[in-house]
């Protein structure tokens, strides 16, 4: 007799068919803590050797180095906690993810259903409380929705403008049976960027054809799509000169000769003295930032025409009225300019862009005294880009000392320079350097942080040593919270209050957690002290004792 009906396939747990899904999507990393409810994914990544599972010491800690690691890899990454307090801790690092359009995927774990709305311990309404900082939330209610699930966390993560997802699962649901669906990322999201409308590109030409002082500005998304070559070629043709966006300097080289710098407050002044004068401001690539812009006139003129391009339609317009706004890939936009652009010579650049940056050294070098004693922040801001290599990536923290790091920083390769855009989570930047290190790790790893920020992660540091992260972290240590200091400065009459505390010696601290650890109070002794962190091959931290009243501006002033 023939047999009839469906032939039988080879079921799966669903947590299997979860950590299938990542492979699918290229996953080679997850971040994260085990707990009682996300055991069973736990349980299929050690079953998983193409995915490397980094312990952190806290939810946090895990969210941030997925940050890292998605801004540094150009990919999707992953996050997983247990239920309760395990999601809440990862909220600070969701946000950032959220704010930074950061496609950071979280898959936790949540109360069994038996233990819900019963006031049981670690039980918690999880989606609302995550809805506000993701783009998509969802509690998977049983197995046949897991893989479903999957994919549209990653397709709607990556939809522009990209940011966090967050699906959660109980050990349940995670350990039933269900037939897998191998279904390839290209059969369930887009993975070509569209490209500009022509009628688009042709107004946008026409205004910049016909203005007299154009201006490019380029923010992250020229990076994204590795668009950074061809923007240094429109450039070069056209002869416009072009300002960066301050959380993405390094998306147009400051050492280009048409390059201005990053705009804003702790920017380049001689950006920030030239982009006034722009009458079109052609914006690729972009979004605007309060501490490129201010969100007022100023940096811009009011009388400027702005072209904003980029890849996130939603965002046209929200800080200033635009005469056109046009979306589409950032290479096309590109290639669409060149193309109408054609073979005319270049025009004679209206802003002396050498002599420009050439006042800025300047001014940079006149503020720097490199023998004061207690060490200042400008010159270990300056320190640091001496050492860096070019190809090396820095981090930085938000604070007074991150504000000094963004001025002294030149730009020499695209990638190289990362912050916790429109977030400033003070205590970020070590686990997010973890992450771009495991995902850059040809590349010296580099961040600066000031005390309070060493504190909040410092744990991370035992992961970085037990996993063979070799980041080196550069302590600014004023012992206190220099950015509110400036702040009472500035706002309050100069009363300081709750500002000051004591730290322990962070370069012996690190030696305790077996990472390579110095600490510095003379400014002949910086940059050996830097040279041989990275010449160690280990983990680092070197502590540097700094002048408490050398703040960065917090009021921006042209």
């Amino acid at each position: 007799m023939e047999p009839t009906g469906r032939k039988s396939v080879k079921t799966i747990t669903g947590a299997r068919a979860l950590v299938d899904g990542l492979l699918r999507e290229g996953i080679d990393h997850v971040f994260g803590i085990p707990g009682t409810q996300n055991l069973a994914i736990l349980d299929a990544l050690r079953d998983t050797p193409q995915i490397r599972f980094i312990l952190t010491r806290h939810e946090q800690g895990a969210a941030f180095m997925s940050y890292g690691f998605a801004r540094a890899s150009g990919r999707p990454s992953v996050v997983t906690a247990t239920e309760g307090p395990g999601v809440t801790n990862l909220v600070t690092a969701v946000g950032a993810a959220f704010r930074g359009n950061v496609p950071v995927i979280s898959i936790c774990g949540v109360q069994e259903s038996v233990m819900r709305e019963r006031d049981a311990t670690q039980d918690l309404d999880q989606i609302p409380f995550l809805r506000p900082i993701t783009k998509w939330a969802y509690s998977i209610p049983y197995v046949n929705k897991v893989q479903e699930a999957v994919r549209k966390a990653f397709r709607v993560a990556l939809t522009e403008p990209q940011g966090p997802t967050h699906i959660e699962a109980c050990g349940e649901v995670l350990l039933e049976q269900v037939e897998p669906q191998p279904i390839p990322p290209v059969a369930y999201r887009n993975t070509v960027p569209p490209v500009c409308d022509p009628a688009q590109l042709d107004a946008a030409w026409a205004l910049i054809a016909g203005a007299e002082r154009p201006l490019f500005v380029i923010g992250r998304g020229v990076m994204k799509e590795n668009a950074v070559t061809a923007m240094q070629r429109l450039a070069d043709s056209t002869g416009i000169p072009v300002a960066a966006l301050q959380y993405s300097p390094d998306a147009f080289p400051s050492t280009h000769a048409l390059a201005l710098g990053p705009l804003g407050r702790n920017g380049f002044t001689s950006a920030n003295r030239a982009a006034p004068r722009a009458d079109v401001i052609v914006a690729i690539g972009a979004h605007f930032d309060v501490f490129s812009t201010m969100y007022r006139y100023g940096i811009f003129s009011e009388s400027a025409k702005i072209i904003h391009h980029t890849a996130a339609p939603g965002q046209i317009g929200i800080v200033f009225p635009v005469a056109l706004g046009v979306t589409g890939s950032a290479a096309s936009f590109i290639k669409g300019l060149a193309e109408r652009a054609g073979k005319r010579p270049p025009r004679q650049p209206w802003v002396d862009v050498a002599k420009a940056r050439a006042d800025f050294d300047a001014e940079l070098a006149a503020a720097m005294t490199p023998d004061a004693f207690p060490i200042q922040s400008q010159f270990v801001a300056h320190t640091l880009r001496q050492v860096l290599p070019k190809n090396g990536i820095l981090v930085v923290d938000a604070g007074n000392a991150g504000k000094h790091v963004r001025s002294h920083f030149k730009s020499y390769e695209p990638n190289t320079f990362l912050c916790i855009d429109d977030w400033a989570s003070v205590g970020g930047s070590l686990p997010i350097a973890m992450g771009v290190k495991l995902a850059r790790p040809d590349r010296p790893v580099l961040c600066a942080c000031g005390d309070m920020g060493a504190m909040c992660n410092i744990g991370e540091l035992e992961t970085a040593v037990r996993e063979n992260i070799a980041v080196v972290c550069v302590v600014i240590n004023d012992q206190g919270l220099g950015n509110e200091r400036a702040f009472q400065n500035e706002h309050f009459g100069g009363r300081a209050f709750a500002v000051d505390y004591k730290n322990p010696d962070f370069g012996a601290l690190a030696k305790v957690f077996g990472a390579h650890g110095e600490h510095v109070t003379r400014p002949g002794d910086l940059e050996g002290a830097i040279r041989r962190a990275f010449a160690s091959g280990k983990p680092a931290l070197v502590d540097v004792m700094i002048d408490q009243t050398t703040l960065a501006p917090v009021v921006f002033r042209q």
